[in-house]
């Protein structure tokens, strides 16, 4: 079922997410599951088997004694390999000394002298039932096929065959064995399996790494055949006879220890063997626990502990059940929970507040409109001053609390936070009844804060919207938008009605003419001139909107950037602004290579990669240096924003300029100065106006100048329009100043001549 068919149906926001929760799971088992079955994430289940056998390491068992064929034997014999006369040899001395079996971890395959073969044939019919030699089933090298690999024949009748196959695992993580192999209706059991005294069923195991095989006792081919060896260190044991000379084919990695011959990895499976029949689980068991719980965190809605617990279940289990040669691959079902966990935390931020256990406005938006019910917001003025002292727990149970007011005897259904909002959907009401009702909501939560917390300046304030042909989505934000209306003027309620629908078609209408203007390219500009107030010389110029749409009034630049946005066509009209300014400025260059041209552009606009590629594509079209272009970031945004900062660093990167706007003014305060890297700063000119009678306002300026040249930032004037305010800042050691002491917006061609005359603004 769609979202939309949800919320259509009625149905809460709480069905809603708990839909969306499970379809996150649903998809997250159905992942985890195939990635079981095609062995994905296998490295990282043996590195983790590794790691726990790391923790769990021990010393071999001294049962099982390997003789290595190394270096310092084929040195003292004088031969790549000893000869069948050496191992006939070999085995006597060994079984002289009471060892129990013998096994060759080679397969004795080739002929060799008659005369040493026949010797050591010899020696196989002394010891028979002792001895085993070494073979690979046919098929048993990986992709390639190959036939069976195993002693001659003169061999074979006189010894017992033992399976060499190991196959190694990705990355050399592991190795894998079968206790035994078939071949040619025959059953041959592994070397591991002799060595172990494994009789039980056939079953494919890793070796316990535990063992440290550092441990296992060792001694070289040569010395054992010059009886240079103890007989005692073989009484009632089993060796091994393997190479382990470092050139030889035969050497495998091991995760924890490096290089070792692969005569020690049958070592390390028989000591597994010893231990039980090996069982591998592989991925079933923890795949059903994971999709247990995480279906149960779909329908708990936030609360982690079942794939918590979960989790930290299936990372503990496997060091038990390795104790017991049990084995069990747990990465698949830790991909389902952390897919799960990834999609629930989406969920979450996109549905629920960060700070209180309610949702957000998502959570209830509809894109279908619905005409049987109004739309309340409800804001608390300085709600961050009244909770200033507060943890995250306090501040949970003022909105819980206040949630539980505005629900009152049940006839209202979710109520979403967001900032500091509260937003729910009521049954409509008539128009004289609502205003009463709302009047009496508000009046009644500014006595509850009164109350309850002490507090008067937490004054509520609501806006309702009673747009019933407009989607839920959008009347949720109109009614937010009345209840910040409502907050700013410092009333009780604003019902967003039809005077409010009449300013929106007057918006409307400005952006049906913005499309035209933006389609046609018809957008004029102008600029006014930056002064510098040390010499009096034009440095640079600030782009500004001048239109008459189809040769009418001008639109106001404010009413149009706000319908711009409105109609998410900002970024077009900046991308206009901006090319009109670029070849008019490179006019302004060739008067004066330091020439600055500043145009303004939406601070969350830097999060448009897009937009930026395209600001660069102009700089290119008309060759204009990068360093002669500021942007005045000309609304507030949230730097924390993780799109911006890395925008912000390819302009920097570039020498383009950025120039905080209107400092003192909404988010355009001292935490924004210090995480924007700009180069300028230009203060705001409610400021700046009111300096010659306000000095409240001469301290702001002079603080602001103070602080930004500390930061090595120049400072701009904004609205400079007598001569002792321009006195004053120069004073203060404001670096430049832009108004209509100097001049108003003009077109190029006339601050071409206002620079090229050579007078100062002032006086042009």
């Amino acid at each position: 079922m769609a979202d939309a068919d949800i919320k259509a149906k009625g149905q809460s926001g709480g069905d809603l997410l708990r839909h969306k929760r499970i379809k996150v799971a649903l998809i997250a088992i159905i992942f985890g599951v195939v990635s079981g079955y095609i062995e994905m994430p296998l490295p990282a289940e043996d590195y983790y088997s590794a790691v726990r056998a790391k923790l769990r390491t021990r010393p071999a068992p001294q049962d099982i004694v390997l003789v290595s064929v190394d270096h310092t034997a084929l040195n003292e014999l004088g031969k790549p390999l000893p000869s069948r006369r050496d191992d006939g040899q070999l085995l006597d001395r060994l079984f002289a000394s009471g060892v129990e079996k013998i096994v060759w971890d080679r397969a004795h395959a080739d002929p060799s002298n008659t005369a040493d073969d026949v010797e050591f044939a010899r020696a196989l019919d002394r010891h028979k039932g002792k001895v085993w030699l070494g073979m690979l089933p046919a098929g048993a090298s990986g992709l390639s096929s190959s036939e069976t690999y195993a002693p001659l024949p003169m061999f074979r009748d006189r010894a017992s065959l033992a399976s060499m196959l190991g196959t190694m695992a990705p990355f050399e993580l592991t190795v894998v064995f079968e206790t035994w192999v078939e071949q040619d209706g025959k059953i041959y059991p592994a070397i591991s399996s002799v060595l172990g005294g494994y009789t039980g069923s056939a079953a494919r195991y890793r070796p316990d790494y535990a063992f440290n095989p550092r441990t296992i006792p060792s001694y070289s081919y040569i010395d054992v055949l010059r009886g240079r060896v103890s007989a005692e260190n073989f009484v009632g044991k089993k060796v091994i006879i393997g190479k382990t000379f470092i050139d030889e084919s035969d050497i495998f990695r091991h995760p924890i220890y490096g290089k070792l011959p692969g005569a020690m990895f049958h070592i390390l499976g028989a000591h597994t063997l010893k231990r039980g029949t090996p069982v591998d689980l592989m991925w079933y068991p923890a795949m059903a626990l994971a999709a247990a719980a995480v279906l149960m965190q779909a329908v708990v809605r936030r609360r982690t502990k079942p794939m918590v617990t979960a989790a930290l279940f299936l990372l503990v289990i496997p060091f038990v059940l390795d104790e017991f040669t049990i084995h069990i691959d747990i990465m698949s079902a830790l991909l389902v929970m952390g897919g799960a966990a990834f999609g629930f935390h989406r969920i979450n931020r996109k549905y629920y507040s960060t700070d209180v256990d309610a949702m957000t406005t998502s959570a209830i938006s509809s894109d279908k409109p619905s005409a049987d019910c109004d739309i309340y917001a409800l804001k608390i003025a300085n709600l961050a001053e009244i909770s200033e002292e507060w943890s995250s727990r306090d501040i949970g149970d003022f909105v819980n609390t206040l949630i539980s007011y505005v629900k009152g005897p049940g006839q209202i259904g979710d109520v979403a936070f967001e900032r500091d909002l509260l937003v729910w959907l009521a049954p409509r009401t008539d128009a004289i009844d609502l205003e009463r009702h709302a009047d009496g909501l508000a009046l009644m939560l500014k006595t509850a804060i009164s109350h309850e917390w002490q507090s008067s300046t937490g004054a509520p304030a609501l806006g309702v919207d009673t747009n019933y042909d407009l989607p839920v989505a959008l009347r949720i934000k109109k009614a937010m938008q009345a209840a910040e209306e409502a907050t700013t003027r410092g009333v009780r309620v604003i019902i967003n009605d039809a005077a409010h629908l009449e300013a929106r078609n007057h918006r409307l209408e400005l952006i049906r003419v913005l499309e035209k203007g933006l389609r046609d390219r018809d957008i004029g500009v102008a600029y006014q001139p930056k002064v510098d107030l040390a010499s009096g010389r034009i440095v640079g110029a600030e782009t500004l909107i001048r239109w008459q749409p189809a040769g009418g009034e001008f639109v106001n630049p404010q009413d149009l950037v706000l319908a711009a946005e409105a109609g998410d066509r900002i970024n077009e009209l900046t991308l206009i602004v901006m090319e009109s300014a670029l070849i008019d400025g490179k006019q302004a260059i060739a008067l004066d290579p330091r020439f600055k041209l500043a145009v303004n552009m939406s601070a969350k606009s830097l999060s448009d990669t897009h937009l930026l590629f395209d600001i660069m594509t102009l700089l290119g079209r008309y060759n204009f240096p990068p360093e002669n272009l500021t942007l005045e970031l000309t609304e507030t945004a949230k730097l924390e924003d993780h799109r911006i900062a890395p925008q912000i660093a390819a302009l920097k990167a570039r020498g383009i300029g950025l120039s905080i706007d209107d400092f003192g003014t909404g988010q355009s305060n001292l935490e924004y100065i210090e995480k924007l890297p700009s180069s300028e700063l230009k203060i705001d000119k409610k400021f700046v106006q009111h300096m010659a009678t306000s000095e409240e306002s001469r301290a702001v300026v002079r603080a602001t100048i103070e602080i930004a040249h500390s930061l090595g930032k120049v400072v701009v004037a904004e609205g400079v329009e007598d001569l002792t305010v321009a006195a004053t800042l120069r004073a203060m050691g404001c670096d430049q100043a832009q108004g209509y002491l100097f001049s108003r917006a003009i077109a190029m061609p006339e601050l071409l001549a206002m620079m090229g005359g050579g007078r100062t603004a002032v006086n042009a």
